[in-house]
């Protein structure tokens, strides 16, 4: 049945993290360690392999699992205005739960879509719906700040000049006086663009050159602390990812395409509110990194 979870970092993602930081993180003391003792030895620099070299070849395999996250697919979504989707009266569009289950249940049976998928599937269904305009609005800017399926923040849009629109349609701007001004951008028409790469190119082999002013010793001592501060960076970014915020129905299913719009049609509605889009992932291969994601239960 539908559940409504909170959006939640997965912790496979987490675990590849974790499992990775437990040798990058040496990375900073180890370089630091590894230049102070050829300061000392710049005479009898030691060519052996790195300490930390047989732990990260151990940990190859996080690649693969990683690249699993990669998966190919298809998003069918159902949004209050869709043609022939959702019911468009002068009010506004609205799209009951009920109807966009059906609507995604007919589209999976439809044999007349030659790009309907196939054979043994996985799909991971999530679903937002509210009772005003307004909540609806604010749900999805939520939620499509930290999950951006393109077909959600076309809604979004949609919702939001929807919810506009009463207070600006006795609006009246003024008009622009022709011609308009263009967005800054670089103003690099030739011959500038060609003689800026000439150029540019010259000069970094000047850069080159000069580079020489540092020993080999001084530029392993940068290299070491430059490596350490991407990996803090890297570590800060992934974190900072994990901030989500936003919660959605979901339900994971699995099957035919004929299952799935069984399993679909069966799942009790999470609510009767007018305001609802729903989309299904569809993959033929399992999606662990939203599964965990959007499905926490």
């Amino acid at each position: 049945m539908w559940q409504n979870n909170a959006l939640t970092w997965p912790a496979s993602a987490g675990s590849i993290q974790t499992t990775a930081e437990s040798v990058t993180q040496q990375v900073g003391s180890t370089m630091s360690a590894a230049t102070g003792r050829l300061t000392n030895l710049q005479s009898d620099a030691n060519l052996g392999r790195h300490p930390l070299s047989a732990e990260a070849e151990a940990l190859l395999n996080l690649r693969g699992e990683l690249n699993t996250f990669l998966n190919q697919g298809t998003v069918l979504s159902a949004t209050p205005y869709q043609f022939q989707v959702g019911e468009r009266l002068e009010s506004g569009c609205y799209l009951s739960p009920a109807n966009a289950t059906k609507t995604l249940a007919a589209k999976l049976r439809d044999l007349s879509d030659t790009h309907r998928p196939k054979g043994q599937l996985y799909a991971v269904a999530i679903m937002v719906s509210t009772q005003s305009l307004g909540e609806f609005v604010s749900t999805l800017s939520v939620v499509t700040r930290a999950f951006p399926l393109p077909e959600w923040c076309q809604c979004y849009r949609q919702a939001e000049a929807m919810s506009k629109q009463e207070a600006e349609k006795l609006h009246q701007p003024a008009g622009i006086i022709q011609p308009r001004f263009k967005p800054y951008a670089h103003l690099n028409a030739n011959p500038l663009n060609d003689y800026f790469a000439a150029q540019g190119a010259q000069i970094a082999t000047l850069e080159s050159l000069a580079s020489d002013a540092s020993h080999v010793i001084g530029k392993l001592s940068a290299l070491a602390q430059k490596r350490a501060n991407q990996l803090s960076e890297i570590t800060a970014t992934i974190n900072a990812l994990k901030s989500l915020s936003g919660s959605v129905y979901s339900i994971k299913l699995s099957g035919t395409p004929e299952s799935i719009a069984t399993q679909l049609e069966q799942a009790a509605a999470p609510s009767t509110c007018p305001h609802t889009i729903a989309s299904v992932l569809i993959s033929s291969q399992p999606q662990p990194f939203f599964e965990e994601l959007l499905c926490s239960h």
